[in-house]
């Protein structure tokens, strides 16, 4: 009796419908983008998602292969504001054509950029298998038999683009296009020119790399060239009368069918509308959101939400909510608990059985971290003060490697409100009497105490401050301003208790 589907995880329900759909044999799942520059955490959904797709119907008990796409065919449509000038020149030539701009590090543009996306996607842990657009299909002819499966069904091409897409074509309209062979830019080729017994058109041989179809065309054509049978892609292709509408006819010219559609929305940087973008540097690279969590996060982000939902990239205060989400999934799991996003966390760690965030609280290490001035064995020591004993003890190597990733995220992301340093000498601070009275009394209090714990730390406070007659924020005040020479900072009771005893008091008495 077949198990009864029981997941309401947007995945596990998806691949249960893509298997009903493809009862037998292999599922093709397949991704794509052009490598016309830095790849960015927006490229990464498709191919996460793919991956994610490939990963739910092998749980599900069926095989399933992930293709991903380099378009290394397509133009370079302008130069880039980080291209060198000279770079002008190859406007409109195919990207796998053009010298790599930052010197010869690869055979060509396309593969410079493809190799960064490479090694990004393998520290992601992402399973796929490479085509390529120029070498994998036109130069070797392989998409032969689509260009003239177009050309002699022009007339019904025209028809179906003009009456889903809306749009009024020329009379001389091809979706072939030709390299110039002089200018290297391509041209749109005329029917006129066309000569099946040669294999030519505009005079050129189009079976070895000398010719290609446009998106509209190519798109299905290597959906039944590869047999692809389920593809995530950008949302603006599945808006009514746009590529995967008129790829559904088009496919049926080649004997296929259109592949199970999975539309995804944009991931945008936090306050801003727009989609990242490489020709307009509003992004993240994968290389960048790696320096400052593990693939498992950022994996865990883009698999938790529906792909048609939109995700915001806060790379600033949402990562501290981003990482200790992560981690309280992970010590419910441990303690036997259920939790709503256990999927997204399941398949985020595949291939990973042993932590890689520390069950100290992201927030607490960014300060813990700033306290010991970025030492390891002062942070190790802060910890043990502040009740994290047991952390310390059992994942040690975990939070060396968090350590690395609160010095980056310090660097590059964080807000100055979370950053401080404490101050070797005593700062010129204006104080009242009041709050001069109460660092006194604190440092009575915390020279009696012994030992005391960050709730034990911040009771005192408050203690101390209502006997001085101040308001809590006046007291925080004072305390930031001797120790750290701003008005702001971490919270007061757990970042005293980890500091070293004898100095607090000695700078707390200092200015009292």
């Amino acid at each position: 009796m077949k198990e009864e589907q029981t997941s309401k995880y947007w995945l596990d329900l998806t691949a249960a419908d893509i298997i009903k759909k493809h009862p037998k044999g292999e599922i093709i799942v397949a991704s794509g983008i052009s490598p016309s520059a830095s790849y960015h955490v927006g490229h990464f959904r498709e191919v996460l998602t793919a991956d994610a797709l490939a990963w739910a119907i092998r749980k599900a008990g069926r095989e399933a292969k992930h293709l991903h796409f380099s378009d290394n065919f397509d133009p370079l449509r302008r130069r880039y504001e980080f291209l060198p000038e000279e770079f002008e020149k190859y406007v409109g030539w195919p990207i796998c054509l053009i010298p790599d701009p930052f010197g010869d590090c690869h055979s060509n543009y396309a593969k410079h950029y493809y190799a960064e996306f490479e090694e990004s996607a393998s520290r992601m842990g992402v399973e796929m298998y490479p085509i390529f657009s120029y070498e994998d299909q036109y130069q070797v002819g392989k998409m032969t038999p689509y260009i003239e499966k177009t050309l002699e069904h022009i007339d019904e091409i025209r028809e179906v683009f003009e009456r889903v897409s809306g749009r009024k074509l020329d009379a001389d309209w091809t979706p072939v296009q030709v390299i110039n062979p002089v200018t290297n830019n391509f041209f749109n080729a005329s029917l006129k020119t066309w000569d099946k017994a040669k294999q030519t058109i505009e005079g050129v041989d189009y079976t070895s790399g000398n010719a290609k179809l446009n998106w509209r065309l190519d798109w299905p054509s290597r959906w039944h060239l590869w047999s692809v049978d389920v593809e995530p892609f950008g949302r603006e292709l599945a808006t009514k009368g746009s590529s995967y509408d008129t790829g559904k006819e088009f496919v049926k010219l080649f004997g296929g069918e259109a592949p199970y559609p999975v539309p995804y929305d944009t991931i945008n940087l936090v306050g801003e509308t727009k989609k990242m973008s490489s020709s307009l540097g509003n992004l993240v690279t994968p290389d960048e959101a790696l320096s400052v969590m593990p693939a498992e996060v950022l994996r865990y982000f883009v698999v938790r939400s529906k792909p048609d939902r939109t995700l915001v990239f806060d790379s600033g205060l949402g990562l501290y909510n981003l990482i200790e989400e992560y981690s309280k999934i992970e010590s419910a799991l441990e303690r036997g608990e259920d939790h709503e996003f256990k999927e997204a966390y399941e398949l985020a760690r595949t291939g990973s059985k042993d932590r890689v965030i520390s069950s100290v609280p992201f927030s607490h290490l960014v300060a813990v971290y700033q306290a010991a001035q970025g030492e390891f064995g002062e942070m190790v020591a802060i910890l043990e003060r502040t009740g994290y004993e047991e952390a310390v003890k059992k994942e040690a190597d975990v939070l060396r490697k968090e350590a690395d990733y609160v010095k980056n995220w310090l660097a590059k992301y964080a807000p100055e409100s979370v950053k401080f340093a404490v101050q070797k000498k005593l700062p010129k601070v204006e104080l009242s009497g009041e709050q001069k009275t109460f660092l006194a009394e604190l440092a009575d209090g915390i020279e009696a105490e012994k030992g005391l714990s960050g709730q034990g730390m911040h009771d005192l406070v408050y203690a101390k401050a209502e006997k001085a007659g101040l308001r809590p924020p006046q007291a925080f005040v004072a305390i930031y301003r001797v120790v750290l020479a701003k008005d702001s900072g971490p919270k007061a009771g757990w970042f005293l208790a980890s500091l070293d005893t004898s100095w607090l008091i000695h700078r707390l008495r200092l200015q009292a």
